[in-house]
């Protein structure tokens, strides 16, 4: 009996090519997307559990409450608090200071080295992070050197037939001196799903100066975590932490907390943490992918039961025929089922064969493996097979029962339900595609605004043909290198700051918020020499710019602090600056050339605002002042149009012989501004991505209903033809349901879109507003795409010969 189901089921495969391969294609597409997303969030949601001890690891996360308006949070800490914490509180059992960034080291014969991504640790890394050892004794600290234990990926690379052990491994730092590190041992590759992810272990001893807390309230900060013992209580030693460091603290001003963040939680929960590392992900975007997936997955279901549905029209006569010879409902509905389950199975396989095609691909655009995927894991890919079949009946259930539960006296005369033709169900299910279309369309239109407001908001400077050097004065260079930039053709001018666009400014400094008591306002200084103005194309509103004319504007910042740090104290609080508009306001500032109460600084002009940091962030009060010899300072060098080739080939010849050892690195700011939103870029491409996915597996649903709504009324388009109707009022007798469908999805669409939409844009302090004209324009795009689908349909049923249809029963 089963063989004869599986005969009848290919039959009907093949005999219905179009129908066939529609319905295998939408479900392939469906399938393959949805495993795909579904493996880019287990992955997500798999960060950090590998660790053996990752229920017991926490980050200790600085809280600052000054501003009562703006609380921060950031994922670093007094380098004190570990040690404090271990020796004050039973409950800690260790505690290391570690992070994971970038690093160049000289390795192997590239003169400019190789950037690795390294982690950054002290010695208890060990009892946090439980590698594989394959060579060496790297657990036993050598002391005397920094240690580094590389991954079988970097022996592979780098060290091929040699031992690696013992070997001396240079560091290429941006700014300050070059550490050696002496190869420990040989660990096996680190699982890419971790925020911790490298390539190379670097283990040294902090300063003992680190392990202290200030009462004044300054200090080191450092990413720093805590391992606590078994059946401890985070939360609990979190209240005793706070009350501690609330009473140590001398000075009051000083509004900070502190609060443990699980291991487990900082890859998808450090969004709203300001400092954190690119290597992060979003719960948020989990929450949406998931959706996603579920989404695609439901599309290609019901455009599955539409077009079964449809076919089925033509198979009432079988299933009457079958019911006369002796078959009951429970076979028919066997037969039907089996057929599904074809479907299904051959979907599946092609979306397996897709999945393994697409996987690199997405992994690069990731940037990383995906460590959790249908090769390989065997527990997923069997749980995705059981998934598939549950899938399958349930999609299949209501065509088989639609199909099985005509009466057989009625189908033999050519007779069908009604209900077939008017099912609620059917159109309620094209409703929620189109409504699922255009809320992701329209969010992926507003996305996409965003971006484009962003990209082209004018920040307050000439963000355009500006070079970027980082830390070009870390050895006292970086001035006679800036002269001899000024001298090369095309160079229209070029200072040095401790600023570059978007990166905030030098320092921060909390002051008396005068409008608001007991508050603090954060504010930015910038210390730059005095072409600063000049080379950001920045406006003088009043007052005058500072020049060196005047001898008092500028300071040597390394003089002072040699004659001591009260002589440095004292010049900065009568030094002339500039301030922005915004930070004029902000401090009442009226009168120019006057120290304003509680600030640093005297102001005796007043510039434009611009944008110093992201346009996530609101703007903040800002004041710049000139220093000389500015340690870490960056180089920017405002070229002209059309010389750039030029002017960098000079400035690499002038680099070789000032730097010798550092790599000629360099942005172009427009450029590194862009790669800011980055994520952003990125999650428009999925939406993108997406929306096209869903409207294309929302127009095949589309399709099969308007074949089916062809065939059931083949007679009432026959009559109506031959009763005088046109091509054109037949096509539209048709259409003008499914377009009423279409706006009620918009309708339904609309709020729900403008609803995550609008939580989306709260994460930018600089937004666009939302017009519904931009709810219109997806309605529009999804009603366009409609008409496309059912004009083929409509205009072949009311073209077709009348008497074809009406000359039998």
């Amino acid at each position: 009996m089963l063989k004869n189901y599986l005969k009848i089921a290919f039959r009907n495969l093949r005999r219905n090519k179009m129908y066939s391969l529609i319905n295998i294609a939408g479900l392939t597409i469906g399938l393959t997307a949805c495993l795909l997303v579904a493996t880019v969030v287990l992955d997500d949601l798999s960060y950090d559990h590998q660790w053996k001890n990752a229920d017991r690891i926490y980050r200790i996360i600085s809280i600052d409450q000054s501003n009562k308006n703006a609380i921060q949070q950031f994922p670093q800490s007094f380098t004190g608090l570990g040690p404090t914490f271990k020796k004050n509180y039973p409950e800690v059992e260790d505690y290391c200071r570690m992070y994971a960034a970038k690093q160049r080291f000289k390795v192997g014969n590239n003169k400019d080295g190789v950037q690795i991504q390294a982690i950054s640790a002290e010695p208890s890394v060990w009892k946090f992070l439980d590698f594989d050892v394959v060579e060496g004794t790297p657990r036993a600290f050598v002391k005397g050197y920094s240690n580094m234990v590389i991954t079988e990926k970097i022996k592979k690379e780098y060290f091929p037939n040699t031992d690696p052990i013992g070997k001396v491994i240079t560091s290429m730092p941006e700014f300050g001196k070059p550490v050696q590190y002496l190869v420990t041992g040989v660990i096996k590759d680190i699982p890419s799903n971790t925020t911790l992810r490298a390539d190379i272990l670097t283990i040294g001893e902090m300063r003992p100066d680190d392990d202290m807390i200030h009462p004044e309230g300054y200090g080191t900060f450092a990413e720093q975590y805590l391992l606590l013992k078994p059946g401890a209580s985070a939360k609990a030693l979190e209240t005793k932490a706070n009350k501690w460091f609330a009473n140590y603290i001398t000075n009051k001003d000083m509004r900070y907390s502190f609060s443990f963040q699980p291991m487990k939680d900082i890859y998808l929960r450090s969004a709203d943490l300001s400092g954190t590392s690119d290597n992060r992900g979003d719960i948020k975007n989990v929450y949406i992918f998931s959706g996603v997936a579920v989404f695609l997955l439901l599309i290609a279901c019901i455009n599955f039961v539409n077009l079964t549905t449809a076919r089925a029209l033509k198979r009432v006569r079988e299933a009457g025929i079958r019911k006369v010879l002796g078959a009951d409902s429970r076979e028919l509905i066997i037969q039907f089922l089996l057929e599904s389950l074809l479907f299904f199975c051959i979907s599946f396989a092609a979306g397996i064969f897709l999945y393994a095609v697409l996987l690199k691909p997405v992994e690069t655009y990731l940037g990383h493996p995906l460590m959790i995927t249908l090769q390989s894991n065997v527990v997923l890919f069997i749980a995705t097979c059981g998934i598939m079949l549950i899938v399958s009946v349930l999609t299949g259930i209501y065509p088989a029962l639609l199909v099985s539960a005509q009466n057989p006296v009625s189908t033999l005369k050519g007779k069908i339900s009604e209900h077939i033709g008017s099912n609620f169900l059917r159109k309620g299910l094209v409703v929620a595609q189109f409504t699922i279309s255009v809320a992701v369309l329209s969010v992926t239109i507003i996305v996409q605004k965003q971006l484009h407001f962003m990209d082209n908001k004018d920040l307050g400077y000439d963000k355009n043909n500006l070079l970027h050097f980082s830390y070009v004065n870390s050895d006292s260079k970086g001035l006679a290198f800036k002269n001899e930039v000024l001298t090369t053709p095309g160079v229209k001018s070029a200072t040095i700051a401790t600023w570059y666009p978007s990166s905030g400014g030098g320092m921060t400094v909390e002051f008396d918020d005068p409008s608001q008591k007991g508050n603090k306002l954060k504010t930015w200084y910038i210390d730059a020499d005095f072409d600063f103005v000049k080379t950001m194309k920045l406006h003088l509103l009043k007052g005058r710019l500072l020049d060196p004319k005047f001898g008092a504007d500028e300071i040597n910042i390394d003089s002072l602090l040699a004659v001591g740090g009260m002589a440095y104290s004292e010049a900065e609080i009568h030094q002339p600056v500039l301030a922005t508009a915004f930070t004029a306001k902000a401090f009442a500032i009226n009168k120019l050339g006057e120290t304003v109460k509680g600030t640093s600084g005297v102001p005796v002009g007043i510039i434009n605002d611009f944008n110093n940091e992201s346009l996530k962030t609101d703007m903040k009060p800002l004041f710049i002042r000139v220093s000389r010899n500015i340690h870490y300072g960056n180089l920017l060098v405002r070229v002209e149009p059309g010389t750039e080739k030029t002017v960098l080939t000079k400035l690499y010849q002038f680099w070789q012989r000032d730097f010798p050892g550092k790599l000629f690195e360099y942005q172009w700011i427009d450029d590194e501004l862009s790669q800011q939103y980055a994520a952003e870029h990125k999650l428009q491409q999925l939406f993108s991505t997406f929306s096209f996915l869903i409207l294309s597996l929302a127009a095949l649903g589309l399709f099969g209903l308007t074949t089916f709504i062809a065939e059931i009324r083949i007679k009432e388009i026959g009559i109506r033809k031959v009763l005088g109707a046109s091509v054109s009022v037949i096509s539209v007798t048709l259409s003008k349901d499914f377009i009423k469908l279409i706006l009620m999805a918009i309708v339904l669409a609309s709020p729900v879109a403008w609803y995550f939409a609008n939580r989306w844009l709260q994460n930018y302090a600089y937004k666009i507003t939302l017009n519904w004209w931009l709810f219109v324009l997806s309605g529009l795009g999804a009603v366009m795409i409609a008409i496309l689908t059912i004009s083929y349909q409509t205009i072949k049923a009311a073209s077709a010969n009348p008497v074809k249809s009406l000359r039998s029963e």
